[in-house]
């Protein structure tokens, strides 16, 4: 078979769909599968690894990197042999970058009036705090969005925080705010989990008050200068998930320090952010956003943007477009 390279494999993986006759274990091992799958089926789709720790819980599925390396082999065969949904597991690719256009002016009032019917007032409008949810697992991003989106909050991967331009990045939006920011944070309870937001918190804040004295102008005096950074709201962090509570409160599975991440003190038992079950961490999100976000003023903006969308849908009838 000619290949795209010109090289040529003595074997290669199915491509496309592929029939396939798991063995009798297999089949056990992807009923179970099925059975978390519909258990969570509210949260779909999952990661491999949130599929990983459920079955951990529930079945009793062994807690080791070769299970976990079995478990995505066979999500990938039966995905290619229809036995399981493709659009049930989440497992993120490459970025796309796509031009943008309409096929005429028919096309482009239909958008008009399709996003006029989806009009909502931006949530966050009139908070006191600025709040942003940084989530370790990218994958894990789209499933609690669904909760954030609800109180306006914006949902960042932090596992790219090791980018010094992503940490810059951070610290500019929060500067240029005229209030304070809190960051939630969900993250694995391991060295690696927690060295990424202690360090990410520490450069954030230093880039931001960094940012401010390089702003202040020279026509200002030392003491005014002085009394801008006392006042500069510097951000300020909590964790939502994992914590030692939920570890114990939910008995979540543990695993010991791997003996390459020498971050910090050692570690005697590790829990990543995937043991939590979809409604055991989306409850912890909610409850976390509940307890910074203002919520009658948030009901207040959730009300004038559905007055606002009725009047935008009555005006597109009468310009009868």
């Amino acid at each position: 078979m000619t290949t795209v390279s010109g090289r040529v494999y003595t074997r290669t993986r199915p491509r496309g769909f592929a029939e396939w006759a798991p063995r009798a274990a297999t089949l056990d091992l992807l009923d179970q599968v099925k059975a978390v799958l519909h258990e969570n089926r509210e949260y779909l789709p999952m990661t491999a690894r949130q599929v990983f720790y459920r079955l951990v819980g529930a079945f009793g599925y062994d807690k080791t990197e070769k299970a976990y390396d079995r478990l995505t082999e066979t999500l990938n065969r039966a995905r290619r042999a229809r036995l399981i949904d493709m659009h049930a597991i989440r497992d993120d690719g490459g970025s796309v970058s796509a031009p943008f256009g309409y096929d005429g002016p028919e096309s482009y009032w239909d958008s008009v009036r399709g996003g006029a019917r989806y009009y909502c007032r931006a949530l966050d409008a009139g908070q006191p705090t600025a709040v942003e949810l940084w989530v370790e697992a990218a994958g894990m991003v789209p499933m609690v969005a669904r909760v954030a989106h609800d109180y306006g909050v914006t949902v960042y991967s932090s596992g790219g925080f090791d980018s010094v331009t992503a940490k810059y990045g951070a610290a500019m939006r929060i500067t240029r705010r005229e209030v304070a920011t809190r960051v939630l944070h969900v993250g694995d309870y391991d060295p690696s989990g927690l060295s990424i937001l202690d360090s990410a918190a520490e450069d954030v804040a230093a880039f931001a008050r960094d940012d401010l004295v390089r702003e202040l102008t020279d026509g200002y005096s030392e003491l005014t200068r002085q009394e801008i950074l006392d006042g500069h709201r510097q951000p300020t962090f909590t964790r939502l998930a994992v914590t030692p509570e939920q570890i114990r409160e939910h008995r979540l599975p543990s695993a010991p320090q791997k003996g390459t991440d020498r971050r910090g003190e050692h570690m005697h038992a590790t829990v990543q952010a995937e043991a939590l079950s979809p409604t055991q961490l989306l409850d912890a999100v909610r409850t976390g956003i509940e307890a910074v976000v203002d919520l009658a003023v948030l009901a207040e903006v959730r009300e004038q943007g559905e007055r606002e969308r009725e009047e935008i849908l009555q005006r597109l009838e009468d310009l009868a477009i």
